[in-house]
């Protein structure tokens, strides 16, 4: 299963780093994948593409939950973080409080900014005429998928951080409101990126997460949630 939050599925690989352990399934391949293959025609081009995508995926969706999981145990609870095909979670069984769960959910997109402001600060110092390529291309795609992804998982949208963000602002209260709010903007980002950016897989991506919160905000309307 893609989405599984079984650390111990069949193909995972399994370690610790800081004390967290690390569940990632091979899954997790395959967008950075079917991105990395689209930089041309040429086979050393894209086979040097694609790895620099599957490291740069890596680092953003490791850092953005190491986040999450920080922040955690900053609170006193433990964590374990799991990558596959979607991205990735850190999950903890601890307690938390109203205002610790908005730090917590805040700390995932708050890291992965930084990491990207950190990228954009080092290639303002750099010349990028004098280096290769494919650093360059490094550099360019940890800047642009760290800070877009930051301010788009803050959509209110679920399962994004923005969508738990606006239920423990809203106490958790108003589950059919949340859903709403969510179906909506998921489906304006959805006809955005169609329309106005071209994208045919964000828009899918974004058009399935609207039909996911509107389904949440009819279920939860027949008190189910």
């Amino acid at each position: 299963m893609f989405f599984s939050t079984d650390p111990n599925q069949p193909g995972t690989f399994r370690f610790k780093l800081f004390g967290f352990p690390i569940s990632i399934h091979w899954s997790f391949l395959i967008l950075p994948i079917l991105w990395g293959s689209q930089s041309g025609p040429d086979p050393i081009d894209q086979t040097r593409s694609v790895l620099i995508y599957i490291i740069v995926f890596f680092i953003s969706i490791l850092g953005h939950e190491l986040g999450h999981a920080l922040a955690y145990r900053s609170f006193g609870g433990s964590a374990q973080i799991m990558i596959h095909a979607m991205g990735g979670m850190a999950v903890s069984h601890g307690s938390f409080n109203r205002k610790q769960k908005i730090i917590i959910t805040s700390a995932g997109p708050l890291f992965g900014l930084v990491m990207g402001i950190i990228c954009l600060l080092f290639a303002m110092f750099l010349d990028l005429n004098s280096i290769s390529k494919y650093l360059r291309q490094f550099l360019n795609l940890m800047i642009f998928l760290n800070i877009f992804w930051s301010f788009f998982n803050l959509l209110p949208i679920i399962p994004l951080d923005g969508g738990q963000l606006l239920g423990h602002i809203m106490y958790e209260k108003k589950p059919v409101l949340r859903g709403q709010i969510g179906a909506i903007t998921a489906g304006l980002a959805s006809l955005f990126l169609f329309l106005i950016l071209g994208s045919i897989f964000g828009a899918i991506l974004l058009g399935y997460l609207a039909y996911q919160n509107f389904k949440a905000a009819d279920r939860a309307s027949r008190g189910y949630w």
